[in-house]
């Protein structure tokens, strides 16, 4: 009886450490590495990836993340999001070039700006409504500058939009989107 238990014990603890093994990502905002991001693109994953490249003090300061954190969490769904800050303008547009879907002929990815994407099979797909995050806007945003919010936060209408647009194209083309 007791033998029988202790098995039981095990396989319950066996299992519940298998289940908090895996990469369910959580509701808002997953950061990413350059590497994970090229994987999950090479897997033709679908998700929605906001991509920008400032500093980290600048994108703290901004409250970039948070903003859409917060935004995401109001539509229970999840994004991934990669600073590029320190990559080299190379590599970005090699980035850009190959996970650039062939039929936006002209029109590449540009990872350093473009903000909030769709990514649907390993491609990035031009949104309806494109939530742009220039380096300079994030500087901008965090030092407070003439013409600037002083925080992402100042621009949640701007930014529960593009995720709006983002989440209605996913719907309407059958995207699932996968975390």
């Amino acid at each position: 009886m007791k033998k029988s238990l202790l098995i039981c014990f095990m396989l319950l603890s066996f299992l519940l450490v298998l289940s908090a093994c895996g990469n369910k990502a959580e509701v808002g905002m997953n950061k990413i590495s350059l590497k994970e991001l090229e994987e999950k693109l090479d897997n033709e994953e679908s998700f929605l990836l906001v991509t920008f490249s400032a500093g980290e003090e600048d994108v703290k300061k901004s409250e970039l993340v948070e903003a859409f954190d917060e935004s995401l969490n109001k539509e229970e769904q999840t994004a991934f999001y990669v600073n590029f800050d320190g990559e080299s303008q190379e590599t970005l547009d090699q980035l850009g070039e190959k996970y650039t879907p062939s039929e936006y002929k002209g029109d590449v990815w540009e990872p350093k700006d473009d903000g909030l994407v769709l990514i649907e099979d390993g491609g990035v797909m031009k949104n309806p409504r494109e939530t742009l995050l220039g380096k300079s806007l994030i500087e901008g945003t965090a030092d407070g500058a003439d013409g600037y919010g002083s925080s992402f936060m100042e621009y949640m209408d701007g930014i529960d939009a593009g995720i709006s647009s983002a989440l209605e194209y996913a719907q309407q083309n059958n995207i699932e989107l996968s975390y």
